[in-house]
C-alpha cells in the first residue's frame, strides 16, 4: 500500500530535521510554505533532495519542474505522483 500524503510529508520532515540537526527548525515550517523563505540554502536543498532518493528510491529527473521543489507540500505532490 502506497504512502498517504500526510506520511510522505512527515518522511520529508525527517529528513530534515536530519539534515538541521533536529527537530526545532522543521517544527517551525509549514507544509505550504517556501523552503526558500523558510531559510532552507540552495546546499541544504540539494541535499535534501538526495535524501529523498535515498527515501523513496527514486531518482530526480532533469526537467522537474521548480515548483515541485518550492515546499514540503509539492515535494510530497511529486513523490505521490511517480509512478510505483
Amino acid at each position: 500500500m502506497p504512502d498517504s500524503e500526510a506520511a510522505v510529508r512527515k518522511r520529508i520532515r525527517g529528513l530534515l530535521a536530519q539534515l538541521y540537526g533536529g527537530d526545532s527548525f522543521v517544527e517551525t515550517v509549514s507544509d505550504g510554505i517556501s523552503l526558500r523563505q523558510a531559510g532552507v540554502s540552495s546546499h541544504a536543498l540539494v541535499a535534501l533532495l538526495v535524501a529523498m532518493e535515498d527515501e523513496f528510491g527514486f531518482e530526480w529527473d532533469d526537467d522537474v519542474r521548480p515548483e515541485a521543489l518550492r515546499s514540503i507540500e509539492s515535494l510530497a505532490g511529486h513523490v505521490l505522483s511517480l509512478p510505483e
